[in-house]
């Protein structure tokens, strides 16, 4: 085992410190589900500090280009269904400037998450995300939710989603039906992919997330600089919390 890399699943250590990251990456999430300029800044901070010298950058431009299509429909949303769109826009031809602007602060936000969801399943190995997962779905367990399992399927699931692109286009150049057609068997194709996840069949995904990413992309991480590295994440959460809080305060009042 390599000695930069979280420990595999029997290390208790790299058990709860994943467990502390999963934790600390859905309560930044929790933070930004409604956010503000200010808010965003100790999260980009904090992401920019822990991943000097050691971000798969590459993997993590082309997640946030991947949902390009996601944040072309926020910014239609708000902008032309904004509440703000008859007041401002003299025609409902052109989008208002407050939805725009609130679209690209969500569309921000959304960016920075999937900077620190790779930064999570860049900085453990699969053992470990697994195992720091599986610690907060154990009490489900006694209504028969096996958190292992579901956190196994998950990750293979959302390695799948990355890997499987090129097969993606693949498989649509090979159809010889119209483009509607092509894209319903494409759609088909990725419902298939995730069932198979879901479903622990190993994929593509399986081999991408176990190997590359750990190894060719992360670098070497001494297990102190990790704990750095979660600790800095609460601090960002703790920051954001106060933040919200604090603004939420003089609006309120």
């Amino acid at each position: 085992m390599s000695p930069g890399r979280a420990p595999a699943i029997s290390d208790g250590r790299s058990e709860w410190i994943a467990a502390a990251a999963i934790a600390g990456v859905v309560m930044l999430s929790s933070v930004l589900f409604n956010p503000t300029i200010l808010i965003l800044l100790p999260g980009l901070a904090a992401l920019a500090v822990a991943g000097w010298g050691r971000y798969p950058w590459r993997r993590a431009l082309t997640l946030i280009w991947r949902f390009k299509w996601f944040y072309l429909s926020l910014l239609v949303f708000f902008g032309w269904m904004h509440p703000s769109a008859d007041v401002e826009s003299a025609s409902r031809w052109w989008p208002a400037l407050a939805g725009l602007a609130d679209a690209g602060t969500r569309i921000a936000a959304l960016m920075l998450l999937v900077g620190w969801v790779v930064w999570l399943t860049s900085a453990f190995d699969r053992g470990a995300q697994i195992a720091g997962l599986a610690r907060w779905l154990a009490p489900l367990r006694a209504v028969g939710v096996r958190g292992d399992v579901f956190a196994g399927r998950l990750f293979l699931a959302l390695a799948d989603f990355e890997s499987q692109q090129a097969n993606y286009r693949a498989f649509r150049a090979a159809r010889v039906e119209d483009r509607w057609g092509r894209l319903k068997a494409g759609r088909e194709f990725l419902v298939q992919q995730l069932e198979g996840a879901l479903a622990g069949v190993p994929g593509p995904g399986d081999r991408v997330l176990s190997t590359r990413w750990s190894e060719a992309e992360c670098g070497d991480r001494p297990f102190p600089f990790l704990l750095g590295q979660v600790a800095l994440l609460w601090v960002a959460v703790v920051a954001s919390v106060w933040l919200r809080e604090a603004v939420r305060g003089p609006v309120g009042a």
